[in-house]
């Protein structure tokens, strides 16, 4: 049986928290390369101490967002892929995606996409490998083409999808983003279909 955390693991859970959400707030407001560490660690009110003791670099504020991606898509989006067939599978997950865009915010995602930002092609991550996982299904099941690879699949879903945060990032978020993602995925997914 687990025990429950200490005060000194909740407070450090909560100062972490704190940092990462300061710089998140910062980042939104002025730019990711416009703030510092100092600026951070002021408007959170913790020491430069602190914040090295949680963090390596301002960029693992960065790392952060998208390991906490990765633990949405294993926590929450993983549970509840739950649809019969491999592309009404990818449709979901694509949804989540794009709930996942808006749960992060317009300020925040627009950080994000930018040609210095390598994150989005790094490999290994968890959200990757889960839409790996169902389209390799579904290429046993013979409901997506086995004409390409599902590491090709995947690249090229991921490509397309970004692409559609991108445009709604420049029209300032002014549509629905998790309903055009469903359309845009269906569309797409025409390609992959047996």
């Amino acid at each position: 049986m687990k025990k429950g955390l200490t005060n000194r693991q909740k407070q450090a859970i909560k100062t972490r928290n704190k940092i990462y959400n300061t710089s998140i707030t910062l980042m939104e407001k002025h730019g990711f390369d416009n703030i510092t560490i100092e600026d951070i660690c002021t408007k959170a009110g913790v020491s430069v101490g602190s914040f090295y003791h949680y963090f390596k670099s301002k960029n693992d504020i960065f790392f952060e967002i998208y390991k906490r991606g990765d633990e949405y898509f294993e926590e929450v989006v993983s549970e509840n892929l739950n649809e019969d067939h491999a592309i009404d599978q990818i449709i979901l997950y694509f949804r989540y995606y794009a709930k996942y865009n808006l749960l992060s915010g317009l300020d925040t995602v627009k950080q994000l996409y930018n040609s210095n930002n390598k994150q989005f092609i790094a490999k290994g991550r968890y959200m990757q490998n889960l839409l790996q996982d169902i389209v390799e299904e579904g290429q046993k099941k013979s409901e997506i083409t086995n004409d390409y690879t599902a590491e090709y699949i995947v690249e090229f879903l991921f490509i397309a999808t970004r692409g559609l945060v991108y445009d709604w990032c420049l029209h300032e978020g002014e549509y629905d983003l998790e309903e055009r993602m469903v359309s845009f995925a269906k569309n797409l997914l025409v390609i992959f279909s047996k």
